[in-house]
């Protein structure tokens, strides 16, 4: 008796290819899966920090010791200094505002605060006559906006009178985030 078979021979092979399952290779391991997850969650965690954090924004000055500016106060001793301010920088300045500043290249190092923001312009030939500024070779002979600081430790006048004073005002703060490049914009920037 001759085999028979029942099934038409398309029935047959469409059936084998569904039944044919796909290999799909195994690449990579599920401890490298989960180290992936976690350091996209640092990732995320870095990026909300930087975020949240908010940093100091500095404006450098030039200014210079005033003579006789050690005056008694009542905590003691603080010296006066005039720092002068482009146009354009000064309207960030406000009476109170900390500044840190170092006299000279390498002279001593003394922080305070803004005293005074004097109205108007000062001239660079009224700046060097009134306060004994002289500016650097490479400043811009431009007017300027005068602010009066008053600076702790007590410096002695006769010695530090009419030095240079290179300091730093700081005018508000900005998002950590706003300091990566192109972000600057986008993270709302200075406050």
């Amino acid at each position: 008796m001759a085999q028979r078979v029942i099934f038409r021979e398309n029935a047959v092979q469409a059936y084998r290819r569904g039944t044919a399952k796909d290999i799909v290779p195994h690449l990579t391991l599920r401890p490298v899966i989960v180290c992936l997850w976690m350091l996209l969650a640092v990732l995320l965690a870095a990026a909300a920090l930087a975020w949240s954090v908010r940093v100091p924004t500095y404006l450098g000055a030039q200014g210079t010791i005033l003579q006789g500016g050690a005056r008694a106060g009542p905590s003691g001793a603080a010296t006066t200094a005039a720092l002068f301010l482009p146009v354009d920088q000064a309207a960030d300045v406000r009476v109170g505002q900390t500044v840190h500043g170092q006299v000279g290249s390498s002279g001593p190092a003394a922080s305070g605060t803004v005293v005074r923001v004097l109205p108007g312009l000062t001239s660079p030939d009224t700046a060097r006559t009134t306060y004994g500024f002289a500016p650097g070779a490479g400043t811009v002979r431009q007017p300027w906006k005068v602010v009066i600081v008053r600076l702790r430790p007590s410096l002695p006048p006769a010695t530090y009178g009419g030095s240079h004073l290179s300091a730093r005002l700081q005018t508000g703060s900005q998002r950590l985030l706003a300091l990566f490049p192109g972000l600057g914009n986008a993270t709302g920037g200075a406050s």
